[in-house]
């Protein structure tokens, strides 16, 4: 009961410790901006949308832009469901323990969580997350509480 209790309290504070990372750990823009203006909540409708620099809200320090007052909305009642994993970048990369940047039209929701990706003409990392999604976000979540 004792170990369970310690590592219950671990994984917790893994979780509260990711979610809390500082803005200098995501991947922005030198205003820093996360997934290149795109409305991160647009990802859940399975319709990423650019955002408008006219709609946005600061978590943290980092500005979101919306392509909606509704879509900002919704966000702003709970932001961490929709800020994406791993501070943006390319969650294969992060797989890695690299930091990557990513194309913001290369996505997955995945546990219900916005995990982005690097995708060229030549080269889609979303392919080889696919192959054994949950052996990369296990790596990639030990990257990046570290």
């Amino acid at each position: 009961m004792k170990n369970t209790a310690i590592l219950l309290f671990v994984f917790m504070s893994s979780i509260v410790y990711a979610q809390n990372k500082k803005a200098d750990d995501f991947n922005l823009s030198k205003t820093r901006l996360a997934v290149q203006g795109y409305d991160v909540f647009s990802y859940f409708n399975d319709e990423p949308k650019e955002g408008d620099k006219a709609i946005q809200s600061t978590v943290e320090g980092v500005h979101y832009y919306f392509s909606s007052q509704k879509n900002k909305a919704l966000f702003d009642k709970n932001p961490n469901r929709y800020i994406p994993k791993y501070g943006g970048w390319c969650a294969y990369a992060m797989s890695r323990g690299d930091t990557v940047s990513i194309n913001p039209e290369a996505y997955l929701i995945q546990d219900d969580s916005l995990y982005l990706f690097y995708k060229t003409r030549f080269t889609n990392t979303i392919t080889k997350w696919k192959k054994t999604p949950k052996d990369y976000q296990k790596k990639a979540d030990t990257h990046w509480n570290q």
